[in-house]
């Protein structure tokens, strides 16, 4: 999971780096459902909010270097619709460890492949940046009282059937009942775990696993896709 990580952080980069010369950029500071265009030609990168993300505030660290992490407050305004914008100055995952991010903005890409990037600020926007998916973390994914929710979700995580028997459609739903069946014990074993939880943590755990839930992630093998940050925290 770790290096498959690497691996779509460094592809979305080189995706980013492709696109953001010719293509233009939709933008919707409205909504996450819907865009609008102010061009006549589709739109390749349509940037607009995730209110499933930015709702739960400060709670990410920076662990990848794969997309750069720029320095200055000013840079905030300027990176909010314009993905391509570079500042002069950037900063180390390594020095920032203990800084907490929030999604502010999530960017499509729309007729090519690649995974979605999402900007992330600190919260004096200090540091900010355009990053994927697997350059982020709860900030207290390793906390010991929070391994026994992670552990039954890297059970699920690492239960493909494609390996076993393809009993799964072609965008990646299981039909395979046992499988599903799995899937469902070890998930109450993580909102069992969850709810033993104290404050902020078990909020946030079990807000996530609900939405898990809902998003019919149990049954969806490409489940990282999903934008729920604990799940993105599982490796």
């Amino acid at each position: 999971m770790k290096s498959r990580k690497i691996l779509t952080a460094l592809f979305t980069a080189a995706s980013v780096a492709t696109l953001l010369g010719t293509a233009p950029i939709t933008v919707n500071a409205a909504s996450s459902v819907s865009a609008t265009t102010s061009t006549k030609k589709s739109p390749k990168l349509i940037i607009q909010n995730t209110p499933k993300l930015s709702k739960w505030g400060y709670v990410l660290n920076v662990n990848s270097s794969a997309q750069p992490i720029y320095v200055g407050k000013s840079n905030y305004a300027k990176m909010v619709n314009d993905p391509s914008f570079k500042g002069t100055e950037t900063v180390s995952p390594k020095k920032i460890k203990n800084v907490r991010f929030k999604v502010e903005k999530v960017m499509h890409f729309k007729g090519v492949s690649g995974s979605p990037e999402y900007l992330v600020t600190s919260k004096d926007h200090k540091y900010n940046g355009w990053t994927p998916s697997a350059g982020l973390q709860y900030y207290a994914i390793n906390s010991k009282p929070l391994q026994k929710v992670i552990k039954s979700l890297k059970k699920i995580e690492g239960r493909s059937p494609i390996k076993q028997n393809g009993k799964f459609t072609s965008k990646g739903t299981i039909t395979d009942r046992k499988w599903l069946a799995k899937n469902e014990h070890d998930y109450a074993l993580a909102v069992k775990a969850a709810k033993k939880l104290k404050g902020n943590q078990r909020k946030f755990a079990l807000g996530s696993l609900k939405q898990m839930k809902q998003d019919g992630v149990l049954n969806n093998v490409m489940w990282q896709e999903k934008d729920n940050i604990l799940l993105w925290s599982v490796n």
